[in-house]
Order: C-alpha cells, then sequence, then structure tokens
C-alpha cells in the first residue's frame, strides 16, 4: 500500500519562519521510508492540509498518515485538524486516513533543549577556565556532562555504559533513545567474549578502533576480511559488495561469537540471511551501518532475528558507534572476569 506522511504546524506570514516545517519533511523523506513526504500548515501559510491532501491524493498514496508537529493538544489537535480529516474521508473514501499523536512534551525535545542551553553557556564560558589536556580527566568530564544531559536512571545497568560510549563517541545524545538491545544481548556479548570468542568486522575501520588485547587475552582474535584476495575475486564475479562475500568467508571464525557492523547495510542483510539459512550462528550482532540506503531497511530485518543484537531505527551510526558499543562490552566482558 502506498503510503503517503503530511506534517502538519503553524504557519507563518514570513517565509523563513515556515523553514523549520520544510526542513524537517526533507529529513523525513531522507529516512525513504515513505513514498511520499509532504508539509502543511494550519494557517497563515500555504501549502494548507486540504491542498495537500488532493496532492497527495492525485500521486496515488492510498493511505495517509497526518502528523501534528504541535507541541500542546488544543483546539488545532482536538478540533480543527479531525475536522479537515473528515472532510478528506468523504471526499476520498477509497483512502486510509491516519491521525497519529502530537509530539507532545517528549523527553527527547527536553534533551534538545538541554543540549542548546549547554552549547551556549560552553560558548560564554570559553576561555574562563584552563583547557583540559590529560587524557582521562577529558573522559571523565565528557562522561559527567553526559550524565547530566540524559537520565538513564530507567535504562538496565548493562546498557548504560554501551550508551556512553556511544553518545561520547558521536557527540549525539539521541543514542540515549535510539539505541535497541534485544533480550540479554549485552549478556551474550559478555559470554562470548569470556570464552574467547571472535570479533568479526565488517570493515577495517571498525577493526581498527576495537581493544584487541583484552579480546585476545580471552583467546579471541579481531577478523576483517574484505581486503582479503580471494573476497575481491569473488566481489568480482559475483557482482556483489566486498562486505557481502567477506561475511560469507568469516563464518568459521563468527561461530558463537560477536559480529560488529558499522559501515556497510549489506553486510548486515548477508549476515542476517546467513543466519535464516543455519550457517551463520554468532551469539551477538551489533548491526548499526549508516546512510541513505538499506541501512534502515537492514537495521529492521535484523530486529526479526532471533540472535541478540544491538541496532538503532534510522539511519545514523557508523564505524565510530559500532567500535564505541563493542569496546563497551568488551569493558564489561573484563569486570565480569
Amino acid at each position: 500500500m502506498k503510503t503517503g506522511v503530511i506534517i502538519i504546524s503553524h504557519g507563518s506570514k514570513i517565509s523563513s519562519g515556515n523553514e523549520g516545517l520544510l526542513k524537517i519533511a526533507d529529513m523525513l523523506r531522507a529516512m525513504n521510508r515513505w513514498d511520499m513526504v509532504e508539509p502543511a500548515f494550519l494557517q497563515l501559510a500555504k501549502p494548507g492540509l486540504d491542498e495537500v491532501v488532493e496532492k497527495t491524493v492525485a500521486n496515488g498514496m492510498e493511505r495517509i498518515v497526518v502528523v501534528p508537529l504541535l507541541l500542546f493538544k488544543g483546539n488545532h489537535v482536538f478540533k480543527d485538524i479531525p475536522e479537515m480529516l473528515e472532510k478528506g474521508r468523504a471526499k476520498y473514501p477509497e483512502v486510509e486516513f491516519i491521525y497519529t499523536n502530537n509530539i507532545g512534551a517528549d523527553e527527547r525535545i527536553a534533551l534538545i533543549a538541554a543540549d542548546r542551553i549547554h552549547e551556549k553557556l560552553v560558548e560564554r564560558q570559553f576561555g574562563e577556565k584552563g583547557r583540559l589536556e590529560q587524557p582521562q580527566l577529558i573522559i571523565d568530564e565528557s562522561f559527567e556532562i553526559i550524565d547530566k544531559l540524559v537520565n538513564l536512571e530507567n535504562i538496565p545497568e548493562l546498557h548504560r555504559p554501551v550508551i556512553q560510549r556511544a553518545i561520547h563517541a558521536t557527540g549525539d545524545t539521541e543514542y540515549a533513545y535510539n539505541l535497541l538491545f534485544s533480550s540479554n544481548a549485552v549478556e551474550a556479548g559478555i559470554k562470548a567474549l569470556k570464552e574467547g570468542k571472535n570479533i568479526i568486522t565488517d570493515v577495517n575501520m571498525v577493526k581498527a578502533g576495537i581493544s584487541k588485547k583484552p579480546v585476545e587475552n580471552f583467546g579471541g582474535k579481531l577478523v576483517c576480511k574484505i581486503d582479503d584476495n580471494l573476497v575481491a575475486d569473488e566481489a568480482k564475479r559475483s557482482g556483489k559488495t566486498r562486505a557481502m562475500i567477506a561475511m560469507q568467508f568469516s563464518l568459521d571464525e563468527m561461530q558463537g561469537g560477536v559480529v560488529v557492523i558499522g559501515n556497510a547495510p549489506t553486510a548486515l542483510f548477508e549476515l542476517i540471511d546467513l543466519i535464516k539459512k543455519d550457517k551463520a550462528k554468532p551469539a551477538l550482532v551489533i548491526g548499526i551501518p549508516v546512510g541513505f540506503v538499506g541501512a534502515v531497511e537492514a537495521k529492521a530485518a535484523l530486529k526479526q532475528i532471533s540472535i541478540p543484537y544491538i541496532t538503532n531505527d534510522n539511519r545514523k551510526g557508523g564505524s565510530a558507534v559500532a567500535v564505541a558499543i563493542i569496546n563497551a562490552v568488551i569493558e564489561l566482558a573484563k569486570k565480569a572476569r
């Protein structure tokens, strides 16, 4: 079913005042999760909701999801928009209309506000105190700031250091809310490492960032075959990416181990296929590839497998956050000895 999304908010007489909604529409389009995304305004600006509904239907959308980007539940949320949607349903009975909750007082909005406050205070205070140059002091202060910006009290204890390291590595506090852990995922990774199992990565950048010594002390090794000649030859012959072929060539080493994918959605798709065919049996999959093509879809597919996983549900990710996650698990394994 072709799905169109309409995001709606207040309008402004000044065109620059409407740019925020247009940019959010662009961000949603970039996620490539819906067939169409369009902005609409309630007042003072065009296009209005009726006009956008007409455009969306004309483009063949069979389902329209309307999202009010409004903080508070007032007449617009309870009365105006529902009345407009009833008109749409009457005019286009063949189209399914879905009305979501408004944005509301979401914790993530408070988090954004906290970020903005912190940024400005740091800017004002720059130069008032000496710069930190000692590595451990820098790390300690970074984690103190993270603890003040995000509230992890209700997060499972083993998840907290993973989330903190992900935020520390990326500077992105959103990881406090979008990292997804399957049941016993961190526990499975700790157990595998303590048993001396290997860590398989999709690219050398991920491999290079992982703490090698403790893994070797446990009896495991770091494996990345993307640059192997045999992998390159098979990729060229098959027309597949080297990251996909590297997963196929790493089956023996990954059994019972941890697979860390931070760059290539194709590697994650291939790993999932191998797991479904019962060829690959890792203990944990850290699947957090970054990108606009395939990343979100690969993560959605990962959530359908029975093997423990750590991932997120948007296009963000990358080598740095993948390394941060596995290094956090390694530190937990060291403490659990």
